[in-house]
């Protein structure tokens, strides 16, 4: 994985902020009405257990993260809820047999593996004829500051979709990948999350974080950051401060 600056809190509160996206992720399996359903990179849990008291107690939901904290901070908070369990794993070989599985879900997990291409395999392999795969991910370089400063922006676009993340560029990929691995009935939705303070940027993007490690890497100089953050600051003070970005729903069924 790469340098990853997001923890269950972190998670936790992008959950809330992000709620009409998780809600629209959800509404594929509304028919599933037994078996299983897996949400891969499940994090803290949260997606599992909303999709564990949507779908009822004839459908068991399998959260599968390769982060040992993050599952741990799961099963300690899915409460009296007995058809959701967490197990930690990695989803190039996944722990379910051919065709078991009757639904899977995952969230801004493709743009952090080293070998998508196998991931799309094992999902395949274990999800059963006709059952959905809904994908979540982020669109990297729809990052807009509504700024003058347009160069500056450029370079943090670059610098995230080509540097920081392994696979910044998952989410436009994801029509081709999904055809290219067999799946079927591909549609696409997208949706912009939006942040109006600094503040909220500095939560939810970590922003000045990235900033930072972009003069540390020689991406920015000192004076670019300097006029950016000034800009910024200035935005944020004047109530018009705006930072929007992408994100994809992707649905589709083997």
């Amino acid at each position: 994985m790469d340098n990853k600056h997001y923890d269950a809190g972190y998670l936790q509160d992008t959950g809330d902020f992000l709620k009409q996206l998780k809600i629209q992720s959800y509404s594929p399996f509304s028919m599933i009405k037994e078996g299983l359903v897996a949400d891969l990179g499940c994090g803290t849990g949260m997606d599992a257990v909303n999709l564990a008291k949507m779908l009822g107690k004839d459908v068991q939901v399998i959260g599968v993260d390769h982060d040992a904290a993050l599952i741990n901070h799961a099963k300690s908070g899915n409460g009296e809820i007995n058809n959701v369990n967490f197990v930690q794993g990695e989803v190039y070989q996944l722990d379910f047999e051919n065709e078991a599985v009757s639904g899977v879900r995952m969230e801004r997990l493709v743009q952090h593996l080293t070998d998508p291409q196998r991931m799309f395999r094992e999902v395949y392999r274990i999800l059963g004829k006709g059952q959905p795969l809904v994908i979540v991910e982020t669109i990297w370089n729809s990052l807009t500051f509504y700024t003058q400063h347009v160069t500056i922006e450029t370079k943090i676009c670059q610098y995230l979709t080509e540097e920081k993340v392994y696979n910044g560029w998952a989410g436009n990929k994801l029509t081709a990948d999904l055809l290219a691995n067999g799946f079927q009935q591909v549609q696409l939705q997208t949706l912009c999350m939006v942040t109006r303070s600094k503040e909220e940027a500095n939560r939810y993007l970590f922003l000045d974080k990235i900033l930072m490690e972009m003069i540390e890497k020689g991406k920015l100089s000192q004076s670019e950051f300097d006029d950016f953050h000034q800009t910024l600051n200035q935005l944020d003070e004047a109530g018009c401060f705006l930072v929007s970005m992408n994100l994809v729903i992707a649905q589709a069924k083997k």
